[in-house]
C-alpha cells in the first residue's frame, strides 16, 4: 500500500496555549446559556470535565478532554490510535506545532512556551520517526525571525518538515518580518501551512488593534494589493457592526486569502498550502443552510469589498499556474458534507485541479464536531474517486 499522510493535525496540549485557548475555541451554540458559556470561559478545564459533563455536548467534551491530556504524546498516540484498526492503518501523520506565545496579553502566556513545545516534539519524532512528521510553527514576533537560527536547525536537522503560520493568531502573512523566511523555504522547497477560515483561533488579547497596524509593512510594499488590504484594515476599525471591530472578526484581516498574493507574487515557486479551503462560511456561502452563517457571509463580504468568495479567491487567483506549488486542503471543512460535496462538484467541472487537493484532517480540532474517523468518512463518502490521490501522492508531493 501507498504510503498516506494526514497532513494537517495538531497534537499540543492546552498547557502550549494561552489561558483561554481551550475555553474559547470550545465555543458553544446559541443553544447555549449565557450562564453555562461564562462558566466556559471562566472556569478550569479539570472542574469543567468533572462538574458540567452531562452539561456539555460531547462532542465538546471529547474536545476539551484531549486539550487536558498530560503530554504532547499522550494526544499523538490518541491519533494514531484512531486509525491503528481501521483501514488507514500506519498513517503518518504530519503534526503542525503552533507558536502562541504573543496570542493574548503577557499575564495570559502559555504555561509551556514554544520552545517546551518544540523540544517535546524533537523527543517525539526520535520514538516516532517513520511516522511523525512535524512543522514548526512561526510568529513574526518571535525574535527568532531575525536570523531563523532555531528554524533552520530544526529543519536542516531533519526533525522537521516543514512551516506553520497560524496569522489569526496576530499578524499579516505578508509581514516583512517574514521575508527571509519566504526566501529560504522557496530555496530549499520547504512546505509552508497556513490556516484560512473565519473564525477558527484568533488573539485573545484585550486590545485587538495592538496588534493590526493602519499600514501594515510588507514583503512586497509596492504591490497593487497592498492599498486594497489598508483600505479594507480601516473598514473594519470602523464597521458600523461593533462585532466586526472585535477580535473573532476583526482577526478575519490576517486570514483574507488576498494577503498571500504579494507574496507568491514575489515568491512564486513557494510551496503553500491555504488550509481549510477558506472554511465553510466561505464553500457555502449564501447557500449555507444556516441562516445565521449565510448572513454573516454576507455582511462580511460587503465590509470587505469582496467580488466572490474566499474559497474562489483561493480557486481563481492561487491554485494558479503562475504558482505551481500552492495548494489547500480539506482540513476542518470536510466535516460539513455540503462542503465535500461543493468540491466534488467544483474537482468534476474542472473548477480545481484534483493535483492542488490535500488530506488532512485538522485533529483535535475537529474533535469538537465528531470522532476522527467519523470525519473522515464524510470525505472519503463525497470524495471517493480523488481520496487516495489526496492521502498519498499529493500529500507527498507537497511535503518532500
Amino acid at each position: 500500500m501507498n504510503d498516506i499522510y494526514n497532513i494537517h493535525s495538531h497534537i499540543f496540549t492546552g498547557k502550549c496555549a494561552p489561558k483561554d485557548f481551550l475555553q474559547v475555541a470550545a465555543k458553544l451554540g446559541d443553544g447555549a446559556s449565557t450562564f453555562l458559556k461564562w462558566l466556559i470561559l471562566t472556569r478550569p478545564i479539570s472542574w469543567l470535565i468533572t462538574k458540567l459533563g452531562n452539561l456539555i455536548p460531547k462532542r465538546i467534551l471529547q474536545f476539551l478532554k484531549i486539550g487536558v491530556m498530560a503530554s504532547q504524546e499522550e494526544v499523538f498516540l490518541d491519533l494514531k490510535g484512531a486509525y491503528d484498526n481501521s483501514e488507514y492503518s500506519g498513517i503518518k501523520i504530519v503534526a503542525l506545532t503552533i507558536d502562541m506565545d504573543y496570542m493574548s496579553d503577557p499575564n495570559k502566556k502559555p504555561e509551556k512556551d514554544f520552545n517546551s513545545q518544540i523540544q517535546d516534539i524533537y523527543k517525539l519524532k526520535k520514538t516516532y520517526p517513520n511516522t511523525l512528521f512535524p512543522f514548526y510553527g512561526i510568529d513574526p514576533r518571535n525574535p527568532d525571525i531575525k536570523n531563523l537560527e532555531n528554524l533552520k536547525k530544526a529543519i536542516e536537522s531533519k526533525t522537521f518538515v516543514g512551516i506553520k503560520l497560524y496569522p489569526a493568531n496576530g499578524f499579516f502573512p505578508f509581514d516583512a518580518r517574514l521575508d527571509s523566511l519566504y526566501q529560504y523555504a522557496e530555496k530549499n522547497n520547504i512546505p509552508v501551512m497556513t490556516h484560512c477560515t473565519r473564525g477558527g483561533s484568533y488573539y485573545l488579547g484585550k486590545n485587538v488593534w495592538s496588534v493590526i497596524p493602519d499600514n501594515p509593512t510588507s514583503v512586497n510594499p509596492a504591490h497593487p494589493l497592498m492599498p486594497v488590504i489598508t483600505a479594507r484594515i480601516s473598514k473594519y476599525k470602523n464597521a458600523p457592526d461593533k462585532l466586526f471591530r472585535e477580535n473573532a472578526r476583526a482577526c478575519n484581516l490576517f486570514s483574507h486569502p488576498e494577503n498571500y498574493i504579494p507574496v507568491l507574487d514575489k515568491y512564486p515557486k513557494l510551496k503553500l498550502c491555504i488550509a481549510h479551503m477558506g472554511g465553510d462560511i466561505e464553500i457555502l456561502g449564501v447557500k449555507n443552510p444556516d441562516a445565521k452563517t449565510a448572513k454573516l457571509f454576507q455582511a462580511a463580504k460587503t465590509l470587505e469589498g469582496n467580488l466572490t468568495s474566499w474559497y474562489d479567491i483561493i480557486k481563481q487567483k492561487i491554485l494558479i499556474k503562475e504558482y505551481p506549488n500552492t495548494f489547500t486542503d480539506i482540513s476542518y471543512s470536510l466535516c460539513d458534507e455540503n462542503c465535500m460535496i461543493q468540491l466534488s462538484s467544483d474537482l468534476k467541472n474542472g473548477l480545481i485541479l484534483p493535483e492542488r487537493v490535500l488530506f488532512g484532517t485538522d485533529y483535535f480540532m475537529v474533535a469538537k464536531e465528531n470522532a476522527e474517523l467519523k470525519v473522515v468518512a464524510v470525505g472519503q463518502k463525497n470524495l471517493s474517486g480523488y481520496f487516495d490521490q489526496f492521502m498519498s501522492a499529493n500529500n507527498k508531493r507537497y511535503l518532500f
